[in-house]
């Protein structure tokens, strides 16, 4: 499913499979499950995955500090723009309060994060900002 998370911008060509392996990919999904404070959750249409949202603590290109665990969010891209996001979102923030991500600024899905309350909290070139939602700052 992480292959599915990765932006590939519009006219780019699209990443090898085994990207999802690669130093600095592979730490979002080794192991997941394994490590305190791993979260996720997992949208199915007819049984297949069709979605997934996790978070994890490590030093990952969404960094923030060491207490708080990035997210990653993925949904097939034949099921995209159909709420998926938003309820796999919904559903991890019962048991996620604080949490950071990278984001292209020309990915739509920044669109998603903002909506679920996640603001830039760092830019690193031209199109890759770190984003944050705190929930504990906002109550």
């Amino acid at each position: 499913m992480l292959y599915e998370a990765l932006f590939v911008p519009p006219g780019a060509a699209p990443f090898p499979a085994d990207i999802v392996d690669a130093p600095g990919i592979v730490d979002y999904h080794a192991d997941f499950g394994t490590r305190s404070g791993d979260v996720g959750v997992v949208a199915t249409i007819d049984d297949a995955p069709v979605g997934a949202a996790w978070v994890r603590r490590l030093h990952g290109y969404g960094f923030v500090d060491d207490t708080t665990p990035e997210l990653t969010v993925a949904v097939v891209a034949a099921h995209r723009g159909r709420g998926i996001g938003d309820a796999l979102l919904a559903s991890l923030w019962s048991r996620v309060e604080r949490c950071s991500l990278s984001c292209d600024r020309r990915n739509p899905a920044i669109r998603l994060y903002e909506r679920h309350g996640f603001a830039i909290v760092d830019t690193d070139g031209e199109h890759s900002v770190t984003m944050l939602r705190d929930d504990a700052s906002t109550s």
